[in-house]
Order: C-alpha cells, then sequence, then structure tokens
C-alpha cells in the first residue's frame, strides 16, 4: 500500500496532460486578448480627458487667481497666425494687456507670466490620443478656451471671429475614433459628458 502511493505521487502529467494544459491555457487568454486591448485604449482615452479636464480648470483658476484673461491654447489653432503645433498640443497663457487676444508667439518661453505651460503633447503621455477640435456649438473650429477674471468662459478674440455658441466642446479621440467630449459653458462650468454621449 505503501509503495502503491508513493508511485501514484511520483507520476507527474504525461507529455499529452502537459500538452492539453497548455493549449487550453492559449484558448482562454487568445479569448480574453481583445477585452484587455480595448481595456487598455479606454483608460488612455480617458486619462486624456482627465488631462485636458484638470488643464482646462487651472486655465479657469489661474484667471480668478491673478486676474486677468487665460487660455487653454491648442495646438491646432486654425485662427491667424496658426499655432503650426500637432493637434495633440496644448498649453496654457495669458491675455497679455492691452490685448485682445494678444497671446504670446508661438515659441514664447514659458515665464509663469505669459507662458504659463509650454507646448505639451497629449500624446506623448495617452499614445494615439489627440485634441481632435474645439469647436463651438455651431461646430465653429477656435483655438481653444477662455476664460475672464470672474471663471466665465469668454473669446476676446472675437471680431474677427464670431462670439462663441456655447457650450464651448473640446473633443478628445483616440486612433479608434473613440471620443470623449468636454464641454465648458459661458458660466465657466466645464464637465465631462457621460461615456455613449455623441460629441457635436
Amino acid at each position: 500500500m505503501k509503495n502503491f502511493i508513493r508511485d501514484i505521487g511520483n507520476a507527474g502529467l504525461s507529455g499529452i496532460e502537459l500538452l492539453l494544459a497548455l493549449i487550453i491555457a492559449a484558448i482562454l487568454i487568445g479569448a480574453a486578448m481583445p477585452s484587455f486591448l480595448n481595456m487598455i485604449a479606454s483608460s488612455r482615452i480617458d486619462g486624456g480627458a482627465r488631462q485636458v479636464l484638470y488643464e482646462i480648470r487651472s486655465t479657469q483658476s489661474l484667471a480668478i487667481s491673478r486676474g486677468g484673461v487665460f487660455g487653454f491654447h491648442w495646438g491646432g489653432d486654425p485662427g491667424p497666425p496658426p499655432a503650426g503645433q500637432l493637434n495633440s498640443t496644448y498649453r496654457i497663457v495669458r491675455d497679455i494687456p492691452p490685448g485682445p487676444c494678444n497671446f504670446p508667439p508661438v515659441g514664447a518661453p514659458v515665464d509663469n507670466t505669459d507662458v504659463i505651460r509650454g507646448w505639451w503633447d497629449l500624446a506623448g503621455d495617452y499614445r494615439g490620443v489627440t485634441i481632435q477640435s474645439v469647436q463651438d456649438a455651431n461646430n465653429i473650429i477656435f483655438g481653444g478656451v477662455m476664460f475672464n477674471s470672474r471663471g466665465a468662459s469668454v473669446n476676446t478674440c472675437s471680431p474677427p471671429l464670431p462670439a462663441p455658441a456655447f457650450p464651448m466642446t473640446v473633443i478628445i479621440a483616440d486612433n479608434s475614433g473613440t471620443q470623449r467630449c468636454i464641454d465648458v459653458q459661458r458660466t465657466g462650468r466645464v464637465s465631462v459628458r457621460s461615456v455613449g454621449v455623441a460629441c457635436p
């Protein structure tokens, strides 16, 4: 009886049993892989949206605490002169007196007075994520979002640009076309739309 138990314990797995275990493990991993990749992509775009939301709120806080007009300036700014940066970039700047819309030049250094944050590439932190556009409710593309000393959203560049129709929407997108929308109301309220609610 003792020898019989020892023989069973030392038998181990046969080659066929080991091969079957590996095949089952490969099938399970293969089935879970698409879900895992979707989860990674979703976390990237959500992270990018949170980053942009934080930066827009920081811009608003600067306008209130320092007094004046501060802007979240998008790299894809279509206005004259164009920013000439990648769509995935942005910076935080102050409207330099006497204004209006007298932002520092594109290559201006970060001095914490006129340029608070230099050009930052969102795709560097969240691969494949970009700022698709900054637009108003009429789908007119703007160069960013601006706030005054009361924290309200303004556009001191009008004219020549038309006054924005609120809400202003910053659209974040990834390579697959998934989007997240950040809405900025005239009053200064900034929020991310619920997942599944279409961007304009």
